[in-house]
């Protein structure tokens, strides 16, 4: 890996951007629930974004979402959640600008966050609201980027290899929290590694998806 980073900074300038050390003081993790897996019409009925200060996790917004619209039975066979539940919940119209301050311009952390990501990037276009620009870095892509031996990526089975706990899972602010501890204890072995700044964390997940 050294030697492709070697070959590979001075043509894609991967050296220019935030180190690691500054991801380490600050990022926030990000999860979602929603309605389905389908980011092209499922809706959000929970959401976390939690910052991460100095390797600690701090106060940001969770919330339930009222999704404006059914929640199938297997859906909520998986995170609990019912039309109960979520009835009275503030809706996206809300949700949105209110989470905007949570993230900034922070780098956002998540299992298969791509997901997520893209749900919010619909939700946004759907309001008229600009895309969100920050960078994303997914725990399973640098998880199978720094370990391609392991058959199972799960949140789960990646948190148990790198004794994380894992807390409330299949929650949004469970599943936020496992991540953002997730990326913490992969940090040191991508500084191992010698990935020693945001844009070549970002390459090496794109590595690894393809």
């Amino acid at each position: 890996m050294s030697r492709v980073f070697g070959r590979l900074r001075a043509w894609l300038s991967l050296e220019d951007g935030p180190p690691l050390d500054t991801v380490r003081r600050h990022f926030v993790a990000l999860d979602l629930e929603t309605t389905g897996l389908d980011p092209s019409r499922d809706a959000i009925v929970s959401l976390a974004a939690i910052p991460f200060h100095g390797g600690l996790p701090a106060a940001g917004y969770v919330t339930l979402v009222d999704p404006e619209r059914p929640i199938p039975p297997e859906s909520t066979a998986v995170h609990g959640l019912t039309d109960g539940l979520v009835r009275g919940a503030p809706r996206l119209d809300h949700v949105l600008p209110a989470l905007e301050p949570v993230v900034g311009g922070a780098l956002l952390v998540g299992h298969q966050v791509g997901f997520d990501v893209a749900v919010l990037a619909r939700a946004r276009r759907a309001r008229g609201l600009p895309r969100l620009r920050n960078r994303v870095a997914d725990t399973g892509r640098l998880a199978r980027a720094l370990h391609p031996e392991w058959r199972d990526f799960s949140l789960e089975r990646i948190a148990g290899r790198l004794d994380v706990e894992v807390t409330a899972r299949h929650t949004a602010e469970g599943d936020a929290l496992t991540a953002g501890r997730i990326f913490l204890a992969l940090l040191p072995e991508l500084e191992a590694r010698r990935v020693r700044t945001v844009p070549e964390l970002l390459w090496l997940q794109r590595h690894a998806a393809r």
